[in-house]
């Protein structure tokens, strides 16, 4: 499957963009906030999830891999689609949404549209421990980053050398040694 795609933005239309690799288009649905930051005929880096709904394939893009892991979580829950669940995942932070979690704070959601108080309350129940969990991978992840970025490497770089490291090694240490070998300067 699709889990990233890095290429020129060949069309921006309301909720996706086109983007160009090897000379395919890909059709990636985004967030507003996503949209608003990039411009036709840029390069972009996305994480993707790929699914099927209503029997057509589709992709829903994200320039951080946190968001993605956000998104998969929430589409995962009954009664939340991939629409739903990229307009949640966008709306903040990872530390605002699991805050709002918390203090079950129905208004941080009331304004996304499609959402009622009984599916809020469901997303709530849901998440609340698996999005506890993914904090914590996420700033192990982010030590990594930044330790590879310390180390001369781009923030570019670093996160390409990280997505080839299996998964199965979770010490930011020997992610990084992994990396290192990866990039060709273990």
């Amino acid at each position: 499957m699709i889990n990233f795609i890095s290429g020129k933005v060949l069309l921006k239309e309301d909720n996706y963009v086109l983007v160009e690799r090897g000379g395919i288009g890909f059709k990636v649905f985004l967030d507003e906030r996503t949209l608003e930051k990039i411009k036709k005929g840029e390069k972009i880096n996305l994480f993707c999830y790929f699914c099927i709904r209503n029997e057509h394939p589709e992709l829903y893009g994200f320039l951080e891999r946190e968001k993605l892991k956000v998104f998969k979580m929430l589409e995962k829950i009954p009664g939340v689609g991939p629409q739903i669940a990229i307009k949640i995942a966008s709306k903040g932070s990872l530390d605002e949404l699991l805050k709002a979690i918390k203090e079950k704070n129905f208004s941080y959601f009331q304004e996304i549209k499609g959402l009622g108080k009984k599916k809020i309350q469901k997303i709530i129940l849901e998440i609340s421990g698996d999005l506890e969990k993914t904090q914590i991978k996420i700033q192990k992840e982010d030590k990594t980053l930044k330790g590879l970025i310390s180390l001369g490497f781009s923030q570019r770089e670093a996160k390409e050398a990280l997505l080839q490291v299996p998964s199965d090694i979770k010490e930011p240490e020997e992610r990084i040694k992994k990396a290192l070998k990866i990039l060709g300067r273990g």
